[in-house]
């Protein structure tokens, strides 16, 4: 996205520094060396598209939670942040080296992987949100609600929305239409839309179906006007949508920042699920979303809500399901083996999964 409150045309960027110092947080797995008086690292960061709760670390880096939460900001790091419309964008940063951390989908890091596009290759360090569990918000399909459209069959010849080609919206719609016997290239008309915009699409009949997602999903439930077709985990079953990677090539050589950077995302992160601060909470979400207050007190840091691992740690198993459907169904040419590729070892934390 090109500013937290409004999309990016295609193809651009706005980045946007974040520069003030934070406060206590909490403390590392390991000690920091670091030469007394030297910069803070600056840590170039791609986001995947989305905003606010659905992408923690649009608010976790926030300058009131720099200044009253963060323990390693502007100390050990600091954090230039890009928004981008969805994680093709974000890995086509990381690609040309213009990003040394980002958010990505699953599709884009199979992808990225199988081509190589990444100089010195990626490692997955930190989940984002799980998708498809019982009992949480699941990524969803919507037709309008008075639609002669009942099943994923009945998409045959219509169009549909999702926010980037390559996302994980976009996979999790072209896989189950492939497990429904339709052609994602020849049977459906597949368009880009920004998320914010799909709700409306939908309403003005621009569209037939588009897939959401949190905080858009919620709000437009709220809104009315639109049946649930079917979910992301439908397609998956439970699975990672989105993680956050970091080039080999950096980390290689600022270690300290990442884990300084990671270790402040488990104290943002613990700190927004702490219900003592609630009204802070929903204040910061509000004025970066633009979303009205009452609406995330709705569901943000619920069971409506994404599930979260509060250590931030991620399973390669919740990232193989999605990718090796998509190999199930032709999507790429072979599945990826993610537990190569996935190391937990820089968050403050220990994983057990």
């Amino acid at each position: 996205m090109a500013s937290p409150q409004r999309p990016a045309k295609r193809g651009s960027f706005i980045s946007r520094r974040l520069l003030l110092a934070g406060g206590a947080a909490i403390g590392l797995a390991a000690p920091f060396v670091r030469t007394a008086g030297a910069a803070p690292v600056t840590i170039r960061y791609a986001t995947g598209g989305g905003i606010g709760p659905n992408e923690m670390e649009t608010l976790i880096y926030l300058d009131w939670m720099q200044k009253n939460v963060l323990k390693g900001y502007g100390k050990d790091y600091v954090v230039d942040m890009t928004f981008t419309r969805g994680t093709p964008e974000a890995g086509t940063l990381l690609a040309a080296g213009q990003a040394d951390m980002a958010t990505l989908s699953f599709a884009v890091f199979a992808l990225s992987i199988l081509k190589q596009t990444v100089p010195g290759g990626m490692t997955i360090v930190s989940d984002n949100y799980q998708d498809g569990l019982p009992g949480y918000a699941n990524n969803t399909a919507f037709v309008p609600v008075d639609s002669p459209i009942k099943t994923v069959k009945d998409l045959k010849g219509k169009k549909i929305a999702i926010n980037a080609y390559g996302s994980s919206a976009d996979m999790s719609v072209r896989v189950k239409l492939k497990q429904e016997g339709l052609d994602p290239r020849n049977d459906v008309d597949i368009v880009e839309i920004a998320f914010p915009n799909i709700g409306p699409a939908l309403r003005e009949n621009r569209v037939d179906c588009g897939e959401l997602v949190v905080p858009f999903l919620n709000a437009e439930i709220q809104k009315g006007g639109l049946r649930a077709l079917f979910t992301a985990g439908d397609a998956f079953g439970p699975y990672s949508p989105i993680f956050q990677v970091v080039t080999n090539d950096f980390v290689k050589k600022n270690e300290s920042a990442v884990r300084a950077y990671l270790a402040d995302y488990v104290a943002g992160l613990q700190w927004f699920y702490d219900s003592a601060n609630r009204a802070q909470a929903v204040t910061l979400a509000a004025s970066i979303t633009k979303t009205p207050p009452a609406v995330l007190e709705s569901y943000m840091m619920t069971k409506r809500d994404y599930y979260r691992d509060p250590s931030a740690c991620v399973s390669a198993k919740t990232i193989q399901s999605p990718i090796d459907a998509m190999a199930a169904v032709g999507l790429i040419d072979k599945p990826v083996q993610i537990a190569d590729y996935v190391s937990m070892k820089y968050l403050p934390t220990p994983c057990s999964l």
